[in-house]
């Protein structure tokens, strides 16, 4: 029997109160968010002051974490405005349990105002070697969010050499940067976006063209290989099928990539890095196919491994198609369930018709086959779609809810639970 270290972290994304509360009820041990201001998602909803404490007094009812990204690299102009920033998140009542900083000024400002919280070096930060984490380790630092461009081979020299006086974070799951630990000129040049504060417009996933100087007006595709190429878009990382690779490497955490992404993304996700890890820990089952499937169920690019088997030296990870995989649609949340009566009533994110084969997604479970045959308003009244965003509607669930082999599995639906196409 292989001695598995500690048991990692599950890290997930918190673009907004609801994906918060969907990665918490499926599986996160923490969730990482930002504020209005300094983080590096800017074009996600985001929280205000109030929602910050509000989210810790709520994550923190459930015994678990949550880290606050201070990310942005700021200007001397911004200091005055992050230093009343932190000044605020140090005056709530309640308060997140780091704060993901990559500048080193920045780090040194969140000490010297919040000295009791920890600080995690973002991934932004590019630390690499063992020296790095030590020497951000002597600043007061916790954890290091590991570079992404690391092999495991790098990881474990760093593991090896820190001795347990620094915490290690990586990447496991969502979209990569095709620059080098995030670091972007593009979006500035484009659209004078700066990606280096959270604004990036994504131009590294637009399609480009080469044109001949003496062939003004005829714009040639640039390709490579039989498929093409689209030299900056990189291919998601996906790591749920070598979670017992992740372990053995002595990371700590396990972060997933996707505050911008949906709440049924930040479910499904977590869903399935929570079983997968579990099941290392003391499963027999192998869940491999199952979770590589739970993986696809959302909205994706090409699916690879990073860099964890090889630096982007030997393998870029580039997508041949830059286009995004849609695969199961995320149909409705269940706001209430009547047990008595056997219905589920749910906020609408997507149109629902009647007679329609959907699935359930429940926490620690794959998604239970379902036939919409009774569907209805919020008032009860019969109805042959639910077309409308928001639009509260209801599903008799009974006789329909099915395993694999068509038998009945006789549960409850609660609030939370994810309703979705097939």
């Amino acid at each position: 029997m292989v001695n598995l270290p500690p048991k990692p972290e599950i890290l997930s994304p918190a673009g907004n109160f609801e994906k918060l509360k969907s990665a918490l009820l499926f599986g996160a041990d923490a969730v990482y968010f930002s504020g209005k201001n300094f983080g590096m998602r800017a074009a996600a909803d985001n929280f205000t002051l109030g929602e910050i404490e509000e989210a810790c007094a709520y994550t923190h009812g459930l015994n678990k974490k949550l880290y606050l990204t201070v990310n942005a690299t700021p200007k001397s102009v911004d200091i005055g405005g992050l230093e009343r920033y932190l000044n605020e998140i140090k005056n709530l009542g309640d308060r997140p349990n780091a704060l993901i900083c990559a500048d080193i000024g920045a780090v040194a400002l969140a000490k010297k105002i919040m000295p009791d919280t920890d600080i995690h070096i973002s991934t932004q930060a590019n630390v690499q070697n063992h020296l790095a984490c030590l020497a951000w380790a002597g600043l007061g630092a916790s954890r290091i969010i590991l570079s992404r461009e690391l092999t495991f081979g790098d990881i474990k020299e760093i593991k090896e050499n820190v001795g347990g006086k620094i915490e290690l974070e990586c990447f496991v799951h969502g979209a990569m940067c095709v620059s080098y630990s995030g670091r972007c000129l593009l979006s500035n040049y484009f659209v004078s976006r700066d990606a280096n504060k959270g604004a990036c417009a994504q131009p590294c996933r637009w399609k480009y063209y080469v044109a001949e100087q003496r062939r003004p007006g005829e714009y040639l595709e640039i390709d490579e290989g039989g498929e093409g190429t689209f030299l900056f878009s990189s291919k998601d990382l996906c790591m749920v099928e070598h979670i017992d690779d992740l372990v053995m490497s002595g990371v700590d955490s396990f972060k997933i990539e996707g505050r911008m992404k949906s709440a049924y993304y930040a479910a499904c996700i977590t869903n399935a890095y929570r079983a997968a890890l579990d099941n290392c820990y003391g499963g027999n089952a192998d869940l491999k196919q199952k979770l590589k499937a739970e993986t696809e169920s959302v909205s994706r690019r090409e699916y690879g491994t990073g860099f964890f088997y090889g630096p982007p030296g030997a393998d870029a990870k580039i997508c041949g198609n830059p286009e995004y995989i849609r695969e199961k649609t995320y149909l409705g949340t269940c706001i209430a369930y009547d047990g008595a009566g056997s219905v589920a009533v749910f906020e609408q994110k997507n149109k629902v018709w009647l007679n329609q084969n959907a699935q359930i997604l429940s926490p620690g479970r794959f998604g239970d086959d379902i036939l919409i045959s009774n569907l209805s308003d919020g008032n009860g009244a019969p109805i042959e779609s639910a077309p409308h965003p928001s639009m509260v509607f209801k599903i008799k669930i009974d006789e329909n809810i099915k395993n694999a082999n068509g038998a009945w599995r006789g549960r409850e639906i609660k609030p939370g639970d994810i309703l979705r196409s097939i």
